[in-house]
């Protein structure tokens, strides 16, 4: 099994990823109607919170 520290990263790197997709599904007007967008908005919400929770616990496992 991976270092967790490695695994974090690796799962952040996806996560990040899902964000500039959605982000760039959104600013190209790919949602069909307003239900599809709020759909997109929330799923980036979501993606960005699971970011900065991976973030902050790294930072403060490298700070111990």
């Amino acid at each position: 099994m991976a270092d967790p520290t490695t695994f974090a990263y690796a799962i952040l790197k996806a996560i990040q990823s899902r964000i500039e997709l959605t982000q760039n599904a959104i600013l190209q007007g790919s949602p069909k109607n307003f239900e599809n967008y709020r759909q997109l908005v929330g799923e980036l919400k979501g993606l960005e919170f699971s970011e900065q929770e991976i973030k902050e616990i790294l930072q403060s496992s490298e700070e111990e």
